[in-house]
């Protein structure tokens, strides 16, 4: 078989259990067809640069989640700082990257919800229809928490441990516990609310607020603004007065008010800075930001931006840091005393700091329901461990938790080993534990542990690189979605946890609730068909358009018989009504 000559890279995060638990299936499932995969286990900073660089023909990573999807997922397609954005390099044509990106980026600055609808369908009928995406299954996030704790509400937002809410119904009022959004906790880097990796989401969205929250099923609920009015502007864009609530103060006693908002927007959506949240369409669209007193902020758009309050409601880059902790406070030249820190734009934006001096924060001091303590930081730089306190003087819910510490753990086992001996408090999130920890003390343990989970937000998938032979070739990645059996292996490594799902986004985001065909799914016949046809490319020189390989696997099949069932077959794989009978793994 022609899959026999092709050899692939399979690139995942070594502090990942989630995903070290599905890749021995997956490299077994492509040996069936001839495929040979390297599996690269890579640590935080390799996997991102992998991603950035187009280093790999497989990846294992996520959609982000709500509130993020499709709109701010989609548009970071369009900026080589993820993994898509190699993935969509080389699309089957009349789709080019160019229009994809146009499309995504037109859709957003429509107003009327029904050409919303049309527009999101078409754009994910046709990424769809690529075949660059297998996806695995539908995340829920886990959290598991001591029964001496009472009152808490899973998240409805990705990356985000909403601990607020927790009650001490017994004993120490000092709580721990393992935080993780995809690994194992290790560090929360800096916590500065207006940059991404190294610092920690779940941190970040402990300490420091923005204008609105993501409530229940996308609701837009008040947060450092408690109310709002949108109007259109003379030019065609939308003008947004937020009333800004009252007698709010940062945790160095500061008070929060529209001179403190406008000076952290400067900063972000600053000239220079704003070059590296391009997939943030709140800094492409906002032309304005200025103040009516400083109770009221008053922000302007250059022209429609449907999702701009559900950008406001994001952990990062716009939440609000103490004019304190800028390098000359409220003087703060956001070119001169930036509050970014040096090194952290990452490595294909280290050039902005040409043009911008980052001078970082002095201290995480936000608005948020806890505060930064301290850290202990072990010998390679990671934290043993970082403690917050609740905030005393918060505006909302005052926190039930008085001291709360972020442990580091070598392992799931570790971790599962100190919630059972009483020594740590919660595992909260994905990383800490594996599916089957979780389901264990969730059905054996529950007389000591609390086991939530949040509803699906994100999905788990496989990118293929279409950008880097041999997965350039459409023939190859059909080939390698009907090889890999994901329904078995999703039943054995999750145990009941997580459910197979056949399509990029969750129905439950915004405009996603369609049904997209053909379904991707498993089919060992079919991959082997398609593998057979004998000219699957093994250079970036030969691609093959779909009526191309139509054609070659009607030549390529011996017999007059056959001939006609092939045709056939074809006929109704365009049609999304795949020919041969699904099995019992079928994705339905």
């Amino acid at each position: 078989m022609a899959c026999e000559n092709l050899e692939i890279d399979f690139i995942l995060q070594d502090d990942n259990p989630e995903m070290a638990s599905v890749e021995s299936d997956i490299v077994d499932n492509l040996e069936k067809i001839g495929i040979q995969v390297n599996t690269k286990f890579l640590n935080d900073t390799e996997y991102r640069d992998a991603e950035v660089q187009g280093d790999y023909h497989l990846l294992f990573t996520r959609t982000w989640g709500a509130p993020y999807d499709p709109h701010s997922y989609m548009s970071s397609w369009e900026v080589p700082s993820h993994v898509e954005y190699s993935a969509i390099g080389n699309l089957q044509p009349p789709l080019t990257r160019e229009s994809l990106v146009e499309r995504i980026q037109k859709v957003q600055t429509e107003l009327d919800e029904t050409k919303i609808a049309s527009q999101w369908r078409s754009i994910m009928e046709d990424v769809h229809a690529q075949s660059l995406f297998l996806p695995l299954w539908g995340t829920r996030i886990p959290y598991v928490l001591n029964r001496r704790l009472i009152g808490f509400t899973p998240s409805t937002q990705a990356y985000s441990i909403p601990v607020q809410s927790i009650q001490v119904a017994s004993g120490s009022k000092s709580v721990t516990i393992a935080p993780g959004v995809g690994a194992l906790f290790s560090s929360t880097g800096p916590i500065n609310p207006h940059q991404y990796s190294p610092n920690a989401l779940w941190a970040q969205d402990w300490i420091y607020e923005g204008l609105v929250s993501y409530g229940q099923d996308g609701e837009i609920v008040p947060a450092l603004a408690s109310s709002w009015k949108v109007d259109s502007s003379p030019d065609g864009g939308q003008i947004v007065t937020f009333q800004l609530r009252e007698n709010v103060l940062f945790h160095d006693g500061t008070p929060f008010n529209c001179s403190a908002a406008v000076l952290n927007l400067d900063h972000v959506l600053s000239d220079v800075v704003k070059q590296r949240h391009q997939w943030f369409g709140a800094g492409k669209y906002l032309k304005s930001w200025t103040c009516n007193g400083e109770t009221a902020l008053v922000l302007e758009t250059s022209s429609p931006f449907y999702p701009l309050l559900q950008e406001l409601t994001y952990i990062r880059p716009l939440r609000f840091a103490s004019p304190s902790a800028f390098a000359e406070g409220l003087d703060s030249d956001p070119d001169l005393h930036n509050s970014c820190e040096s090194g952290d734009f990452g490595s294909k934006w280290d050039k902005l700091e040409d043009d911008v001096k980052c001078m970082g924060l002095s201290a995480p001091i936000g608005t948020g329901p806890f505060k930064f303590v301290s850290r202990n930081v072990a010998a390679d730089g990671s934290d043993d461990e970082v403690v917050f306190a609740g905030n005393e003087d918060y505006w909302g819910q005052k926190p039930g938790i008085e001291t709360l510490t972020a442990v580091q753990y070598g392992s799931v086992e570790d971790v599962e080993a100190a919630l059972m001996a009483g020594d740590l408090d919660m595992a909260m999130g994905i990383g800490p534990l594996n599916a089957k920890q979780v389901q264990k003390l969730k059905f054996r343990h529950s007389d000591m542990f609390d086991v939530r989970h949040s509803d699906v937000i994100q999905h788990s998938l496989l990118v293929f690189n279409g950008n880097k032979a041999p997965m350039n070739d459409i023939a190859v990645r059909r080939a390698v979605i009907h090889a890999i059996d994901k329904a078995t292996f999703i039943e054995e490594q999750f145990a009941g946890l997580e459910e197979p799902v056949n399509q990029l986004l969750p129905k439950s985001a915004p405009y996603c609730n369609v049904d997209l065909s053909p379904k991707w799914g498993y089919d060992l016949e079919k991959a082997e068909l398609i593998c057979a046809q004998g000219t699957l490319q093994a250079s970036p020189s030969t691609s093959l358009t779909g009526g191309a390989v139509a054609g070659i696997v009607i030549a390529a099949i011996a017999g007059v018989a056959l001939l006609g069932l092939v045709a056939k077959m074809i006929q109704r794989e365009r049609a999304g009504k795949p020919m041969f009978a699904q099995t019992k793994t079928e994705i339905s």
